[in-house]
């Protein structure tokens, strides 16, 4: 699928023109003709090739404004400026980086993005294909720029005439894009708003669809590809998911004994996101994309013990401190100051105590469907579950090494197809789900005891999702990331002289309704030890909240973040 930008994915920009020749008085079309004069040859179309930049083009436009305005002696206004008009086709008007979001939120036509979005998940191919130029003008180079990599986060391709040296409604531009995407012209469908370019686009075999409508449209690309493309209206649209051929691989070699991978993308104020058990950076690849496109530098961490980070085999590498330590270690080599960090699961355990014990380095906590548990220093948490285990009776499974290893990395499919389950859909009967409750793990003989094998994946999965997730786990194996469970203690006597103090950086709660493990009500009364609490509950979602309602949870927290820098005092 080829997709223009200006009339499909934005307004028309020549209704920009239309607006401008009124603006000055000057007749209907006035401007218009003296784009396109003299064809591939004029100023305007050299601009689309890249041959000459916008203050190149505006110096050489000028001169032919004013020459048509003499030949036909139609009076031109002292105000009249090529830049100027440049500037009137841009949808966005220049602000700060977090604004950039709700700009392009507010010009962009959502319900064509949103096909676009589904297209790709069903494994159809996308590509941006625009008439664009190069600004180097200081004031909207970097805003162009902004947008045109933006719309890259939504599409597999984008190809642009000012790169290129090609420009619609050339069919050299239409193959090019064909080759970037792999496909051949009959294999694909091109949405434009211009008939020449539609036509031309035709004569190659392409199907075209002209966009004057976007309903009817978007119609008629569902008939063409047989997928359900209409949606009811957003208020905000997120780019697909990160994806691990996309992003950038870094790593850090943050003490002899552990090097942390990590996944970096976009600029701005560094959000730091912390997964849990049993997961890796590809557990927030939603949010991943999500804070990126609202202005975000995201750093994605494989903790200690999965993926490509190290994994050690001694348990107390996994303890609470330790990790600090090494995440700080980390925040120093990047020379990030300050950071929001986001945790899910144990990740949002750490990312409570981290905040607690390092306040000066954060400027924000989340903890995605994990509470804070204030510290009792009168009260070992492991004996403690021992005595009342509950729902947490697998972690005392877990404390023996070795034996839930050999279980869990025996049929790792099963393995995470039990784990990562979701809510069921409506009328979905799942009579196994009594069989894989955390409370009788011990009684039962295991973790996946009495589970059959073949059980079918949540639906908010892919067989390319648990694939990776295998892939990433045959790297080390669990030994690491059971580790994590067996420093209760550790972590208790490293948190126990804080246990007075209050967590009083802002802070979000996100509880999840279907969480059986995490429940919301764990969170209650939070509000007494984080003093500048917002909350977030999401209905109909289990313990992986970032990967099964991944828009409410980046809404949640792009939301929360635009906050921050406007938080009152903290309550002392």
């Amino acid at each position: 699928m080829l997709f223009d930008v200006g009339g499909v994915l934005v307004p028309q920009p020549q209704k920009a023109i239309a607006r401008y020749e009124n603006e000055l008085g000057l007749r209907k079309r006035f401007l218009s003709e003296l784009f396109l004069e003299g064809e591939s040859y004029s100023a305007f179309c050299r601009l689309e090739r890249g041959l000459l930049t916008v203050s190149e083009f505006c110096k050489e436009f000028d001169v032919a404004v004013r020459s048509k305005a003499h030949l036909e002696n139609a009076p031109l206004p002292v105000n009249f400026s090529t830049l100027r008009l440049m500037q009137a086709f841009q949808a966005h008007t220049t602000g700060k980086k977090a604004d950039f979001a709700l700009l392009f939120q507010q010009s962009v036509n959502k319900q064509m993005l949103n096909a676009a979005k589904r297209l790709r998940k069903q494994n159809i191919r996308t590509c941006v294909l625009t008439n664009n130029w190069i600004d180097d003008i200081e004031s909207s180079k970097g805003r162009n720029c902004r947008f045109m990599a933006t719309l890259g986060l939504f599409f597999d391709e984008v190809v642009q005439s000012a790169l290129t040296g090609m420009r619609k409604p050339s069919p050299e531009i239409y193959t090019y894009a064909c080759r970037k995407l792999g496909v051949a012209p009959h294999e694909t469908a091109f949405l434009d708003d211009l008939g020449v370019n539609l036509k031309s686009a035709s004569q190659l075999g392409i199907k075209c669809i002209k966009v004057d409508d976007t309903a009817r449209s978007v119609k008629e690309l569902e008939k063409l590809c047989g997928v359900d493309l209409l949606f009811p209206a957003e208020d905000m649209v997120f780019p697909p998911p990160a994806t691990p051929d996309k992003v950038c691989h870094s790593y850090a070699q943050v003490n002899e004994k552990m090097r942390l991978h990590f996944v970096d993308v976009g600029e701005g104020p560094v959000v730091l996101l912390l997964h849990g058990f049993p997961d890796c950076w590809y557990g927030w690849r939603y949010q991943i994309a999500a804070l990126a496109f609202a202005g975000y530098r995201v750093i994605a961490l494989d903790m200690p013990g999965y993926g490509e980070s190290s994994a050690p085999a001694a348990i107390d590498e996994y303890s609470h401190k330790k990790v600090s330590e090494d995440i700080l270690s980390l925040l120093d080599m990047l020379c990030i100051p300050q950071a929001v960090v986001v945790g899910h699961d144990w990740g949002g355990s750490l990312a409570w105590y981290l905040a607690l014990v390092y306040p000066h380095r954060f400027k924000g906590v989340c903890g995605v469907n994990t509470p804070f548990f204030p510290i009792n220093p009168n009260k070992n948490p492991l004996e403690s579950m021992y005595k009342r285990p509950g729902v947490f009776d697998y972690q005392l499974y877990f404390q023996e090494p070795g034996v839930a290893e050999k279980e869990l990395e025996k049929n790792m499919k099963k393995t995470f197809s039990v784990i990562l389950q979701g809510v069921p859909k409506e009328n979905e009967k799942r009579v196994w789900n009594a069989l894989a409750s955390t409370s009788n793990v011990r009684k039962r003989g295991g973790f996946l005891a009495g589970i059959p094998d073949d059980i079918p994946i949540s639906s908010y999965l892919s067989e390319a999702d648990i694939a990776y997730y295998i892939e990433q786990f045959k790297k080390n194996g669990f030994r690491g990331p059971l580790n994590w469970y067996r420093n209760y203690e550790a972590n208790w006597k490293w948190l126990s002289p804080f246990s007075e103090r209050k967590i009083t950086i802002p802070a979000l709660m996100v509880t999840a309704s279907h969480d059986s493990v995490l429940k919301p009500e764990y969170s209650y009364g939070m509000e007494k030890t984080v003093t500048n609490l917002t909350r977030l509950h999401i209905n109909r979602c289990s313990h992986w909240t970032p990967q099964e309602k991944p828009d409410e949870l980046s809404r949640g927290i792009v939301n929360w973040l635009e906050t921050i820098s406007a938080a009152p005092q903290a309550k002392l």
